[in-house]
C-alpha cells in the first residue's frame, strides 16, 4: 500500500482496491507499506504498518523513542522533517476552507511556522494509573484507557522537562499517587517557574509572559496559550488587522484571561470588552487591564453564547469583534446573534480548522465574507494548529 497524503489528525492516507480510503498510523506519503487492516467501515478503513517496504524520501527518524515507537499519539508527524510537517497542515487547512466552496484561494495567506519544534509547551497534563505498587504516569494512547507510562517529554520546556524527570522518577512521590486515577499538571512560567500544580501551593494568579508584550496573570487551572513563543506571533498578526481596521471600539469573546483586549487598548482602541465563562480568568482579565495601566475595559464573567444582550452590539461605533471559541467552535445561537447584528469587522482565532468552516459557512449566511486567513503553528509536532481569520461584512471573497 501506498499512502498519498497525510489526513488531519496527522495518519497517511491510501486507497484500497475497493477504492476506498484507508487511514495509516505512521505512515508517509512516497511509503511503500505492508499493513494490517484493524478497521473497516462502510466509507473509509484503517490500518497498522506491518513492514516499511520502501520509506518515503520524506521519512525521518523520531528523536522521541515514545514516537518512534508507535504508543505515544501525540507526535503525529515526527518521523517526517518540519517542512513537511507544515506543508501538509497548510494543506489540509486550505483543504476545508477551499474545497467546502467557503474561501477563495487568494484570501489563504502563507503559514506562519514555529521557530522550534520541541521545548515548547508550558503545559503538561498527564493521566495516573496506580494498582497498588504498580503505577503509571503519562498519556492515554490511542485506545484512550491505556497509559504510556513516561518520565519526560520533549515538547515540554527544559524547565518543566527537569521538572518533570527529577519528580517522576522518585521513588516516594509515586508510592504516594492516590489509589486509582487522578491527574497530574506541570506548569511554567518565567515568573514561577517549574511548578506541579497538584502538590504545589499556588498563588491565585501566576504571571505568565508574551514577549515583547509583557506580562499577563493567569489562573493556574485556567486556559493560556501553551506555546508563548508563538502567540507573539499570532499576537503581532492581531495587531496589525487592528491597526488597519482603527476601531473604536474592541470585544472579545471567549477572552481567557483577555490578552486579546489588553493587546487592543494598548493599540489604542478607546473601550475593550471581554466575555468569559471562567470567572477566575475574568478577575485576571480585569487585574492584566489594570497592571498594564489600561483602565476602559469591561470583563463579563458567563457563557458567550448568552451574552450578546449584555454587549454593545448595536453601537454606531466602528467595532473590531474577536472570537477565539474551543475546538467545538461558536455556537449557533451567537452565531446568529452575529449574523443579525450591524457589525462590519470580526476576527475568528480557531484551533479546529473543521469547526472554522462550519461557523463560516454559517457567517457567509450574515453576510461575512472572509479578508484573509492564515494558519500558525501552535503546535508543531502534533497534528493541531492554529489560524486567524478576517472577516468582514458584505467584501472581501467567497470561492466561486
Amino acid at each position: 500500500m501506498e499512502p498519498d497524503a497525510f489526513a488531519y489528525g496527522g495518519r497517511a492516507v491510501a486507497t484500497l482496491p475497493s477504492g476506498k480510503r484507508c487511514f495509516i498510523r505512521g505512515g508517509v506519503p512516497g511509503d511503500r507499506l505492508r499493513v494490517v487492516i484493524d478497521r473497516e467501515k462502510k466509507s473509509y478503513a484503517t490500518a497498522e504498518i506491518a513492514e516499511i517496504l520502501t520509506p518515503s524520501p520524506d521519512r525521518t527518524a523520531p528523536v522521541c523513542p515514545h514516537a518512534a515507537s508507535g504508543l505515544c499519539p501525540g507526535c503525529a508527524y515526527a518521523h517526517v522533517a518540519y517542512p513537511v510537517e507544515l506543508a501538509w497542515k497548510q494543506r489540509q487547512f486550505e483543504r476545508f476552507l477551499i474545497q467546502s466552496g467557503i474561501v477563495a484561494e487568494d484570501r489563504i495567506l502563507p503559514p506562519v511556522g514555529a521557530a522550534q519544534r520541541t521545548g515548547w509547551r508550558n503545559k503538561i497534563r498527564l493521566t495516573v494509573e496506580k494498582h497498588g505498587r504498580e503505577v503509571k504516569t503519562g498519556y492515554l494512547q490511542e485506545d484512550n484507557r491505556t497509559v504510556l507510562d513516561l518520565r519526560d517529554c520533549l515538547l515540554a520546556r527544559p524547565e518543566l522537562s527537569r521538572r518533570m524527570r527529577r519528580t517522576l522518577t522518585s521513588p516516594e512521590f509515586r508510592e504516594s499517587l492516590p489509589e486509582g486515577r487522578s491527574r497530574l499538571t506541570f506548569r511554567f512560567t518565567p515568573h514561577d517557574g517549574a511548578l506541579l500544580l497538584e502538590q504545589e501551593k499556588c498563588p491565585r494568579f501566576l504571571l505568565d509572559s508574551i514577549p515583547p508584550y509583557g506580562d499577563f496573570h493567569v489562573p493556574p487551572r485556567s486556559f493560556f496559550q501553551i506555546n508563548t513563543a508563538m502567540m507573539s506571533a499570532l499576537s503581532a498578526e492581531f495587531l496589525k488587522i487592528a491597526k488597519e481596521c482603527a476601531p473604536e471600539l474592541f470585544i472579545e469573546l471567549y477572552c481567557g484571561c483577555g490578552v486579546f483586549s489588553v493587546l487592543a487598548a494598548e493599540a489604542g482602541i478607546e473601550k475593550v470588552y471581554g466575555v468569559e465563562l471562567d470567572a477566575d480568568a475574568i478577575a485576571a482579565a480585569q487585574l492584566n487591564l489594570r497592571e498594564h495601566n489600561l483602565p476602559h475595559g469591561k470583563f463579563i464573567s458567563g457563557d458567550a453564547a448568552r451574552s450578546p444582550g449584555q454587549l454593545p452590539l448595536n453601537t454606531d461605533h466602528r467595532t473590531l469583534l474577536l472570537v477565539d471559541p474551543p475546538r467545538g467552535g461558536v455556537e449557533g445561537s451567537l452565531l446568529e446573534a452575529l449574523n443579525a447584528s450591524p457589525l462590519q469587522w470580526m476576527v475568528y482565532v480557531s484551533c479546529a480548522p473543521d469547526t472554522l468552516a462550519r461557523d463560516l459557512v454559517r457567517l457567509g449566511s450574515g453576510g461575512w465574507r472572509v479578508v484573509s486567513s492564515r494558519l500558525f503553528d501552535l503546535f508543531p509536532s502534533t497534528s493541531h494548529f492554529e489560524s486567524l481569520t478576517l472577516l468582514k461584512r458584505g467584501t472581501g471573497s467567497t470561492a466561486g
